[in-house]
């Protein structure tokens, strides 16, 4: 996992209007029991909102945030191609851990990615999409997955070298937005990715964790493949997201500021090592915002400004066990 981060000078250097970085940043975005350690493995998914690597100033602010998620594997979505390796080596440079990204091929500028820690997990195989394009469609002829699913096969080393390691499937998904509708999409592919967790997922006898945006809270009708997944006791999904947790920022008034979007869906031996589950990290300025009962405007600007310098989502960490005995 990634050790603690070494802070350092960022290659970036942030322009002095910038209010960003006194707000946020230079106090810290995560909470600290949130942050990596050595201890676990922690796998984050994060929505980046349509991330590119022009703007030196977000790409400042994304690498201080990730840096202190220090996590040892990354999902990440809309994130055009390419647009990570700024970021990779920027960590690297800051001693935050030596990231290796792989990206996908479908979703144009917005595409799914994974990212890393190369001293904490291997790739065991290619990263490679997951059904193909065009192979998965709706009743009307829609592509299933916009971003076709992106899978990886890992092995995580442990802080003890003598343990035996962590394997398992990781895949991020990004399913069809609520613009336009897309029920019906998002409805095959839960009933996709559930037929693959059943039936074929089990042929690298690895746990299996599916990650990302899967823009529906998880107790959603749509979802229905998965909760009968996880009636039969084969998966975590609904009992494991607490849609109370927030992750998409939306104001509608100050008592509903955002949904919960961003969900894990976990194999039932995978959830013998879960430490914490799929959870939503909310940044430390807005939790600080909420408790003094702000007034609505307030806590419009304020998530204004967190949108459009860092994300609408906030990152979901599931922290994970590396051995039964820890």
């Amino acid at each position: 996992m990634a050790k603690p981060v070494k802070k350092g000078k960022s290659v970036y250097q942030k322009p002095d209007n910038d209010k960003l970085s006194d707000l946020f940043i230079n106090n810290g975005l995560v909470p600290e029991e949130l942050r990596g350690t050595d201890r676990f493995l922690d796998v984050v998914c994060w929505n980046i909102r349509y991330f590119h690597d022009r703007d030196p100033r977000r790409v400042a602010n994304i690498v201080e945030v990730l840096g202190e998620l220090n996590a040892d594997v990354l999902v990440l979505e809309e994130i055009l191609e390419g647009s990570l390796d700024v970021v990779a080596r920027s960590l690297g440079e800051q001693g935050a851990g030596y990231y290796q990204v792989a990206y996908g091929t479908t979703g144009g500028n917005q595409r799914i990615a994974i990212m890393y820690d190369l001293d904490w997990v291997r790739a065991k195989d290619d990263i490679v999409e997951l059904f193909g394009k065009g192979q998965v469609v709706t009743g009307g002829g829609k592509e299933v997955f916009p971003r076709l699913p992106l899978w990886a096969h890992f092995t995580s080393l442990t802080n003890n070298r003598q343990s035996e390691p962590f394997d398992f499937q990781l895949v991020g998904v990004h399913l069809k937005s609520q613009r336009g509708g897309g029920e019906d999409q998002r409805r095959a592919a839960g009933q996709r990715l559930a037929k693959w967790l059943g039936e074929e997922a089990e042929i690298k006898d690895a746990d299996v964790i599916i990650l990302g945006d899967w823009n529906e809270p998880p107790g959603a009708p749509c979802w229905q493949a998965l909760h009968q997944l996880e009636k039969q006791g084969r998966v975590g999904f609904a009992k494991i997201n607490d849609s109370s947790n927030i992750s998409h920022l939306m104001y509608r008034n100050k008592n509903e500021i955002g949904s919960r979007l961003d969900l894990g869906a976990i194999s039932v031996a995978a959830l013998d090592n879960v430490q914490a589950p799929p959870t939503a990290i909310h940044w430390k300025p807005l939790s600080k915002m909420l408790a003094g009962n702000p007034q609505g405007r307030k806590i419009k600007d304020l998530l204004k400004q967190i949108s459009n310098e860092v994300s609408d989502h906030m990152p979901v960490v599931s922290r994970f066990y590396f051995t039964e005995d820890d």
